[in-house]
């Protein structure tokens, strides 16, 4: 083997381990936004960082789907209505053509 096809495996194995943390990570938010007690800020223990640090992480990523599901229900909303009135117009439309013809 050369050195860029080892270059090449390597990469794809990195990227796949990436993308496999994400998908961990988007699991244990997605889990904890469903429970209420994952909203309380989490203590921070000096003598377990890395424990601490994952618990903060996840409280960021629930922190932040949360206002994204705040921000963007009423942008849905909006859009869902918009929707709505382009199709009566569309078939308001329709059936005025239908009749002139």
């Amino acid at each position: 083997m050369t050195g860029l096809e080892l270059r090449s495996i390597f990469g794809g194995l990195l990227e796949l381990a990436v993308l496999a943390g994400a998908a961990v990570y988007a699991g244990l938010v997605l889990t904890n936004y469903r429970l209420a007690e994952a909203r309380v800020r989490p203590r921070i223990d000096l003598h377990d960082p890395a424990r601490s640090a994952e618990r903060l992480a996840v409280w960021l990523g629930v922190e932040a789907l949360t206002l994204g599901v705040r921000v963007g229900t009423p942008i849905f909303g909006m859009l869902s209505d918009a929707s709505a009135d382009v199709g009566d117009w569309f078939l308001a439309r329709v059936h005025q053509n239908s009749r002139n013809q």
